[in-house]
């Protein structure tokens, strides 16, 4: 019984054309996700760059793919990819955190921040000093009718005002 073996032959460039299309989908792809996801490129017309921004966006907690607008801890956020620290309240860490009493009233913190800014528009203010801390955050109040958004986890004790440094959440 003879043996036939299938045997497909592309020439060398027609192999190559097959192989390039899906690189420049995955490219094409990947270019209008970042820019949509991620916020792109921060330009000459960042929200950041006036005293005040309205945000009235839907929030999530960041990670997983989407960075855009979402809750980092209790006192950073991310706005149009941008990352904020809000500059009058200091909330226990999730990430670095010392103790378990640290991590869960950090995660507290994380959760109410969620909660506060999907509540409604709210406005993003530059206090007049630094622009950004030393990891590139910028340094912004949250508000909302007068109110600092902060002020609210300082009231409810998932944080307390911000005095520079870092003090222990543990006891």
């Amino acid at each position: 019984m003879a043996h036939v073996s299938r045997f497909n032959y592309r020439p060398k460039k027609q192999r190559t054309l097959y192989l390039s299309i899906p690189v420049w989908i995955a490219l094409v792809g990947t270019i209008f996700y970042y820019d949509r996801d991620f916020g792109g490129i921060l330009s000459v017309n960042s929200p950041m760059d006036q005293s005040t921004v309205t945000a009235d966006q839907n929030f999530t907690f960041c990670g997983g793919l989407s960075q855009r607008n979402c809750v980092v801890d209790g006192d950073t956020i991310r706005f149009a990819g941008i990352k904020i620290r809000v500059v009058d309240v200091d909330t226990p860490e999730i990430h670095d955190y010392k103790c378990e009493q640290e991590l869960k009233r950090g995660l507290r913190a994380k959760s109410r921040m969620l909660e506060l800014v999907n509540e409604g528009p709210f406005k993003i203010v530059s206090t007049g000093g630094d622009d950004e801390d030393r990891y590139g955050r910028k340094l912004r109040r949250l508000m909302r009718n007068g109110l600092s958004l902060g002020e609210f986890l300082i009231d409810e004790g998932l944080a307390r005002r911000y005095a520079g440094g870092r003090r222990s959440w543990c006891l």
